[in-house]
């Protein structure tokens, strides 16, 4: 390599972790909820999927990456994009007579809860399945599990009976095979 080339590389490898350890550090740690018992609503910003999620702050403890808002979040995390709320909204059913059932994120409890959307004048926190709405808002690991019980419940409030069960193949050992002979 040129020394000129060194040397730029050098500058601006020094001018990322400069920036990033004055203004955005906070922002590449992991989620820490604490160790205290308190249940706090927060939020963090995740690396991973570059979006601010919700989660239960223990009280004390933790680190620099938990906000108080989603929009807090977004402002100190979220370089150059607008800001734009989605899982913090408060869910809108909207006024018409659609019936599309579906999930919103719930803040205070961090997690995503099912509701009857009308069809039209709703806002952002709206998703077609708990698990995406989940995958999106919250910061919790066992989403599969959460939403296993939160859709039995909301499929019972709503009487919009039994989940589908999965069509499993039948291939290749409920065929009959016409030259074997029991």
């Amino acid at each position: 390599m040129k020394p000129k080339a060194i040397l730029g590389a050098l500058a601006l490898h020094f001018l990322v972790e400069q920036a990033a350890s004055v203004k955005w550090s906070h922002c590449w740690r992991l989620k820490a909820v604490g160790n205290c018992k308190s249940k706090i609503s927060a939020w963090y910003y995740d690396i991973w999927s570059l979006s601010c999620k919700g989660f239960t702050y223990s009280g004390c403890g933790g680190n620099a990456n938990r906000f108080r808002s989603e929009e807090e979040c977004q402002k100190a995390c979220t370089f150059g994009s607008k800001v734009k709320k989605v899982c913090s909204l408060v869910p809108k059913p909207g006024n018409c007579t659609g019936f599309s059932p579906s999930w919103y994120y719930d803040a205070e409890v961090d997690v995503c809860r099912g509701f009857i959307y009308g069809g039209c004048y709703g806002n952002a926190n709206r998703f077609t399945s708990c698990k995406a709405c989940m995958k999106r808002c919250s910061g919790k690991r066992n989403a599969n599990k959460i939403c296993k019980k939160q859709t039995a419940a909301f499929r019972k409030r709503y009487n919009l009976g039994l989940e589908p069960k999965p069509k499993k193949s039948r291939w290749p050992f409920t065929l009959p095979i016409p030259f074997l002979k029991e």
